[in-house]
């Protein structure tokens, strides 16, 4: 206020008091005399003190409420605020100051701000106060800082001096975790778009394409620019089926999500199999925003499926149904036979003497006889049968829809013998042949898969047995095979305990040092007038027999002895040795428990990890979940799992993620084939390509030249097995040759 504006004031003051004062004496005379203008004078000037004094009071409670109410503005303001020295010493704070911070204000209160932020940043927060104090009219700074709690957070803070006071300033502080969080997850997003090997689209709701990233150029060969706001039919090839369209729409509007395959075209025009996986992106409304494509190229890996799938579904040889895909189609014949109230015949048909050409012409003469006997059973059959090649020189042919009275079937089975009758060219030589066939029907002789081969198979037997070249049905007095087998049945269960079971041990060697690190136990059956048999010759019948579980655990105790032996003969300074062995009965099947075998290695001084358990994939094929518990269970008793035969069903690599196996053992038709067929060799790759990247470790069986050794060996494979690298030899004879 001017000193003029004083002046005014004073005078306002003064008329104000002499107005209130003639008020108060109103209708009295005026003073007469000078004393009394005096008193009047001090009047005047008491009224003027009086009226001052109560601007004052008003003036002091206005301060007062607007102090308190900035107070309350300052202590419940959603923003941090710290009243900091020179020095960063907390002179005051908010509740927000606190709260940020996890500490009450009282605590908080002379302490230096500093002790909360992160050493790197320190620096920052000094420079700003530096410069605030210096006559910087304000800063700002992004700190990181610990709370008192150990929480950590980032702030963005600014600093203003000059309004509480010369020796303070005033510091905003705001969380900005989340905003910093939130944007290094755009830039990481931004990076991985950007640098993604899948080629990703990005459409609005009207399916114009807003944006790609790199891959999608590489991919597809049109640039960003070729397909901007262009229909996303654009790279399409619509080769699918007329429903597509619907159902991936319905999918995408429903869940919003869809993926599958879609043929795909290139800007060059050539077509290719993508997989796609669309993401539909709504607003708040529901309403849909963004259509985001993730696609690749799958065309070498649907070819590389459908070359394994080939392969381990049809004979490599002769280019038949092998005994899997036979199987699948078996189960299917019955049931369409069963639906339809039709007949389904099996015939069973074994090359008389074919071991004879294998022995005097040897196995390629054998092979290019096989592969005409198959084309020549093939063409004996109709279109809707399957011919198939199980197993050496077995082969079968389903019949579907067959007449009541089987008429038809001993038609095909004697156009098939007289085909096989026909001489065979074998590099020059003229190669004479018969065959046995035994036929079977569903649902006369049986109504199940295994059932009806059994009597097939019998029926071919009583074929053979009568000389061959001919056919036999099967009937109930068949039982010359019958008899033999129930034999060996009723002989089985003093086996064991005549101690007329023998084991042999096939070294498995890693290919990298050609050490021997472990052995498959192999069973025997010392037949005292059979001589010896091998197990597909008697375990079918131990395990119609129940008989399983003792052959089991007689195998497990023997292996164990077999695998002390090694050991001992090692010596300590050598690995131990590790032994595989054969299970084809698991726990509740009448084999062996698993508790049993945890009892007998707790009485052996072998460990758990040292025993590796063999299973099929035919075994695994139990959709209720008990082999998966037990296969659980035998390795949660820290025994080892193998997958052997791998290969032969295109089933097989679902199981590898579904079951805790170990080591994987690639069949031995793979490895028989490898020097001559590439499918072969490139499946062998892909194989142990796929288990490394599991972690499973890869053992080839059947490894018999050195030309398979030396491509195992450039595919990585880590262990084999075979004739080249050892035959199977009893635990005498081993542990001879190794002293």
């Amino acid at each position: 206020m001017t000193q003029g504006d004083d002046h005014d004031e004073v005078r306002r003051l003064r008329e104000l008091a002499e107005r209130k004062l003639r008020e108060q004496v109103s209708g009295m005379p005026d003073p007469p005399t000078e004393p009394l203008a005096l008193l009047h004078e001090l009047q005047v000037h008491q009224l003027e003190l009086e009226m001052q004094n109560e601007a004052l009071q008003k003036a002091r409670i206005e301060a007062e409420a607007a102090r308190d109410l900035f107070a309350q503005l300052y202590d419940h303001a959603p923003m941090a605020y710290f009243n900091l020295d020179a020095q960063g010493e907390v002179r005051r704070t908010n509740l927000a100051g606190a709260r940020l911070l996890d500490i009450t204000r009282s605590e908080l209160v002379g302490r230096h701000l500093a002790v909360f932020v992160n050493d790197e940043d320190r620096p920052r927060l000094a420079d700003l106060l530096h410069k605030v104090f210096a006559g910087q009219a304000s800063g700002d700074a992004e700190l990181a800082i610990t709370t008192h709690a150990g929480i950590p957070r980032i702030l963005r803070v600014e600093a203003c001096a000059g309004e509480v006071g010369p020796d303070t300033c005033l510091l905003a502080a705001m969380d900005i975790t989340d905003l910093v969080e939130s944007r290094q997850a755009l830039m990481v997003a931004a990076s991985v778009y950007e640098t993604l090997d899948e080629a990703v689209m990005i459409a609005n709701a009207r399916q114009r394409i807003m944006r790609v990233n790199p891959a999608f150029t590489r991919l597809t060969g049109f640039s960003a620019n070729e397909v901007l706001d262009q229909s996303v039919e654009l790279i399409r090839a619509h080769r699918e089926p007329p429903d597509f369209e619907e159902h991936m729409r319905r999918s995408l509007h429903t869940t919003g999500h869809w993926q599958g395959e879609i043929l795909h075209r290139r800007r060059s025009g050539e077509h290719y199999m993508a997989w796609v996986s669309m993401h539909l992106l709504r607003d708040d409304k529901g309403q849909p925003t963004r259509y985001i494509s993730v696609f690749r190229d799958i065309t070498e890996q649907r070819r590389a499926e459908e070359v394994i799938w080939r392969q381990a579904n049809y004979d490599p040889l002769t280019e038949l149904p092998n005994r899997l895909l036979f199987l699948d189609r078996l189960r299917h014949g019955i049931r369409q036979a069963q639906r339809r109230g039709r007949l389904l015949a099996l015939l069973f048909i074994d090359l008389d003497k074919f071991k004879e050409i294998n022995d005097r012409l040897g196995h390629d003469a054998g092979d290019a006889v096989l592969k005409e006997a198959a084309h020549r059973i093939s063409g004996c059959v109709r279109t809707s049968d399957t011919a198939a090649r199980l197993s050496g020189d077995e082969f079968t042919v389903i019949m579907g829809g067959v007449e009541s009275d089987g008429s038809g079937v001993n038609e095909v089975g004697a156009k098939i013998l007289d085909a096989l009758g026909q001489p065979f060219d074998v590099a020059g030589t003229q190669v004479a042949l018969s065959a046995s066939i035994g036929t079977a029907f569903c649902p006369g002789d049986a109504t199940d898969p295994a059932g009806l081969m059994k009597c097939a198979d019998q029926a071919m037997y009583a074929a053979k047995q009568a000389g061959g070249q001919q056919i036999r049905q099967f009937s109930p007095d068949l039982d010359t095979t019958l008899q033999e087998r129930e034999a060996l049945a009723r002989e089985l269960p003093d086996a064991v305990e005549r101690g007329q079971f023998s084991l042999c041990f096939q070294p498995i060697l890693a290919l990298d040092t050609r050490q021997v690190v472990m052995f498959e136990a192999l069973l025997r059956w010392e037949h005292p007038r059979r001589g010896q048999l091998n197990p597909d010759q008697f375990l079918g019948l131990a395990e119609s027999a129940g008989l399983m579980g003792q052959i089991d655990e007689w195998v497990f105790k023997q292996s164990l002895n077999a695998l002390e032996r090694l050991n001992d003969q090692l010596g300590e300074q050598e690995l131990p040795l590790k032994i595989t062995i054969n299970e084809s009965s698991p726990d509740g099947d009448e084999g062996v428990s698993v508790e049993t075998w945890r009892h007998q290695l707790s009485l052996s001084r072998i460990s758990p990890e040292s025993v590796i358990i063999e299973v099929t994939e035919l075994l695994l094929q139990d959709e209720s979940g008990r082999i998966r518990d037990w296969m659980n269970e035998v390795h949660a008793s820290g025994l080892k799992i193998a997958l052997s035969q791998f290969g032969i069903s295109r089933t097989g690599i679902p199981y590898l993620q579904r079951y805790p196996f170990d080591l994987l053992k690639i069949d031995r038709s793979f490895v028989h084939n490898m020097p001559q067929d590439m499918a072969d060799r490139t499946i062998v790759h892909s194989i142990i390509n796929m288990a490394h990247g599991l972690g499973l470790k890869v053992v080839a069986e059947g490894v018999e030249t050195d030309e398979q050794h030396e491509l195992l060996c450039a595919a990585g494979c880590d262990y084999a097995q075979g004739y080249l690298l050892g035959k199977p030899l009893p635990i005498g004879q081993i542990l001879s040759e190794m002293t």
